[in-house]
């Protein structure tokens, strides 16, 4: 029973110039609202249900190639490192792709506490201090954008009424 008067609610068209002018009207208006509703959750659920079976394709497609892929990068290394240990200056370009190494070096911070302790009693400036406003606790001083204690209009803040209406559909 439901489902069909939510058929006939979507089907009945909109009226121009429409406006609400009694409980009827907004009666019928939220009852529009629900069949809109529940209509878009219906086409929201079918295309989520598309989408993962087609990007369960898509993965199961690239799997074999990045399978493939793996296995060819392997060989490619493995043979730049064989050749690497006999030349050290050995470089391998072909018209398809060339292989690079770069060395670099890693730094592992395995306790980090220790090493703040470290850097304060040294006095070496690699300790940041972030700087910034706590808006709440600033409106609870500062009411409607006055300093309670001095009186003074805060500088950089612009305070706007807005009222916010919110209709939701049952």
């Amino acid at each position: 029973m439901e489902n069909t008067l939510l058929k006939q609610d979507l089907q009945e068209e909109r009226r121009e110039g429409f406006k609400i002018e009694n409980l009827e009207g907004a009666t019928w208006a939220f009852r529009k609202l629900r069949a809109i509703g529940t209509k878009k959750a219906e086409i929201e659920a079918v295309a989520a249900e598309e989408i993962a079976r087609i990007e369960a394709w898509k993965q199961e497609q690239l799997k074999q190639y990045d399978n493939d892929s793996e296995f060819f990068e392997g060989c490619i290394s493995s043979y730049f490192v064989e050749e690497r240990a006999k030349d050290k200056k050995f470089k391998l370009s072909t018209p398809y792709g060339k292989v690079s190494s770069r060395k670099s070096k890693k730094w592992l911070y395995e306790d980090e506490a220790a090493l703040k302790e470290y850097v304060k009693e040294n006095e070496i400036e690699a300790i940041r201090v972030k700087e910034e406003l706590d808006k709440t606790a600033l409106k609870k001083i500062c009411k409607d954008g006055v300093n309670t204690e001095t009186g003074e209009i805060l500088p950089g803040v612009r305070i706007e009424e807005t009222e916010t209406i919110t209709v939701k559909a049952e």
